[in-house]
């Protein structure tokens, strides 16, 4: 096993892992994630307005029909000839022009709750437009600062890749294969050296037995913490 070659690859890995984190907690790309939510709840905003709209134009239109009805029907009561009806006739028409008045003035009361209903949702689409406007404003700016960025690291970071990839050819695959799945763990760094007869990376002291496999095959997994512990010159 080349300890050397292994260390380097963690140091070369170890500066492209920095400017991986580097882009990932860009306070542009933060920005632009989150106004991609934003835009993103607008719209789902948007479409159960526009449920709801239609939904109120429908009620609003069946409250204007009987609305309408109930006029004409008081029409055609005023239009009747009281002089030439009996008493009980005017007592009808007046038991009938009552219960219209009544059904207007309920009517009335509706349709103007729900014309205020409507207003309501005509409010809602227009600050839904106004924040998904804005998302979108937010989301080009930040787009483009974060573009540039990474524009300046990516000969940085293809650079670091192309390192990492060819020291990768001078170490054992299958130890290799350990340190990545560690550092997908996010357990870094994974080679670590034995301080004081201790993991370099927990502390954790190894006992005789494992201290003894350590020195004989030169590099030990950590119980603890799953680092690959080396024994440094």
């Amino acid at each position: 096993m080349e300890l050397k070659t292994i260390l380097e690859y963690q140091k070369q890995d170890a500066e492209l892992i920095k400017l991986e984190n580097e882009l990932n907690n860009n306070k542009n790309k933060k920005i632009f994630t989150q106004m991609l939510t934003v835009a993103k709840d607008a719209q789902n905003k948007s479409n159960q307005l526009e449920k709801q709209a239609g939904e109120l134009l429908k009620s609003y239109e069946q409250l204007k029909k009987t609305y309408e009805d109930n006029i004409k029907s008081a029409n055609i009561v005023s239009n009747k000839k009281l002089e030439t009806a009996s008493i009980a006739d005017l007592e009808t028409i007046e038991e009938i022009a009552k219960t219209i008045i009544n059904n207007l003035s309920i009517l009335e009361k509706k349709l103007l709750a729900e014309a205020e209903k409507v207003n309501s949702v005509l409010n809602g689409f227009k600050q839904t437009k106004e924040q998904y406007n804005m998302a979108k404003d937010k989301y080009n700016k930040h787009k483009q600062l974060f573009d540039a960025e990474n524009k300046e690291l990516e000969p940085t970071i293809a650079e670091k890749t192309k390192a990492v990839k060819k020291l990768e050819a001078g170490i054992d695959a299958a130890l290799l294969t350990k340190y990545k799945q560690r550092r997908q763990d996010r357990i870094f760094p994974v080679f670590v050296p034995c301080i004081d007869k201790a993991c370099g990376g927990c502390r954790m002291e190894l006992p005789s037995a494992n201290l003894s496999t350590l020195k004989t095959k030169g590099v030990l997994e950590c119980e603890h913490c799953r680092r690959i512990i080396y024994l440094a010159d």
